[in-house]
């Protein structure tokens, strides 16, 4: 009879642990489904090319700037190293040599240049521009709200910057507005649409225009490299 006992005894311990380990397990797949449901509402507020990007403009100290991309002065030697590349083939020359001086002109020409249309004189520091233009250019918010949803509080009557961006074929209207304290995110509204965001734009556009302009050490820096 005692030996039924602890059998049966030892049966139910066996089962408890095989519950607690069920339980633990559905606990467990229920935090993977609600973790991954988390990473699945991010959305895309805006991703386009910083190469299509030709001007942007923003708010610095209550007045607005405007900075606008002009062509490299070595822009048309794509067509032109193109040409040469075909003529080489054809002619049977040596396409090592026609390959790495391509690669030169081809490095020539990501060289971006920058001016403020405000004072096309200033030299610009291109580093932060192109910076700034990438916090523009992809922006990625937790939270999308409907249209109908009331965005008085959302601080855009009063927004810490206003940005304005125009590509080859478009126009975009950046509008960054309140923190929300409790999430660390900002309101932003990308034309129409508005967003939650962790977004650096307030940040990274909190300048005045001296810190955007090529300072003689950084132009000296850059010298050295080349």
């Amino acid at each position: 009879m005692n030996k039924q006992k602890r059998l049966f005894i030892i049966l139910v311990v066996v089962l408890i642990v095989c519950l607690a380990g069920y339980m633990g397990l559905l606990h467990y797949n229920k935090y993977k489904s609600d973790d991954s449901e988390s990473e699945s509402t991010s959305v895309e507020a805006l991703s386009i090319e910083s190469s299509t990007v030709r001007s942007f403009s923003f708010d610095i100290n209550g007045e607005q700037y405007t900075f606008s991309r002009v062509q490299a002065a070595g822009d048309e030697s794509i067509e032109d190293s193109t040409e040469e590349s075909e003529k080489s083939i054809s002619s049977g020359t040596d396409s090592t040599e026609g390959s790495e001086s391509s690669e030169t002109e081809s490095s020539e020409t990501e060289d971006v240049q920058w001016v403020c249309d405000n004072d096309p004189e200033l030299k610009l520091n291109t580093s932060k521009i192109m910076t700034m233009l990438g916090c523009i250019t992809s922006i990625t918010a937790s939270e999308k709200f409907d249209a109908d949803t009331d965005v008085s509080d959302f601080g855009f009557d009063t927004p810490q910057n206003t940005i304005t961006m125009t590509t080859d074929d478009n126009t975009y209207t950046i509008v960054v507005g309140a923190k929300n304290a409790m999430l660390s995110q900002y309101y932003v509204k990308v034309n129409d649409d508005v967003y939650l965001s962790s977004t650096t734009i307030p940040s990274q556009f909190a300048v005045t225009l001296d810190n955007l302009i090529q300072s003689d050490d950084s132009e000296d820096t850059e010298t050295t490299a080349e």
